[in-house]
């Protein structure tokens, strides 16, 4: 702390020694000893509560940033609620109009099968008698 060594500490005792006398020596120790751990004491106190003080603020920060991240959650919700809203109505004003295309759809998949595709009966009825033990698939 403040990198006094031996040599030099034993130099400051013989001085006051030299200064203070032997009789007075050993309460001006108590009175330094006490007036050190006071010093020491208000410091810690200081440093204890800078620390903490400083991690008020950081905790303050991060309830900042999550309260700002939650607001823009809670209007980009918002929005997108807005957005499934909105689609509602053209959806009822489209049902409204005439259905033309499924109906035209719906006469073309219901048209009769070219003829190439079917097999005339006369021909089945044909090979039937040529060959009465085989069956002509259709």
């Amino acid at each position: 702390m403040l990198n006094i060594g031996m040599t030099e500490l034993l130099a400051f005792g013989v001085i006051a020694l030299l200064v203070l006398g032997p009789d007075k020596l050993p309460e001006a120790v108590r009175f330094i000893g006490k007036w050190s751990t006071k010093i020491k004491r208000t410091v810690s106190n200081i440093q204890n509560d800078l620390d903490r003080e400083l991690r008020l603020s950081e905790l303050r920060e991060q309830m900042q940033s999550e309260l700002k991240r939650i607001q823009e959650l809670e209007a980009k919700m918002q929005a997108q609620m807005a957005d499934l809203n909105a689609p509602i109505e053209p959806v009822t004003k489209i049902s409204e109009q005439p259905v033309l295309k499924t109906q035209s759809s719906y006469e073309l998949v219901n048209q009769p099968l070219s003829p190439v595709h079917l097999t005339p009966a006369r021909q089945v009825a044909k090979q039937e008698k040529k060959y009465p033990d085989m069956k002509v698939a259709v």
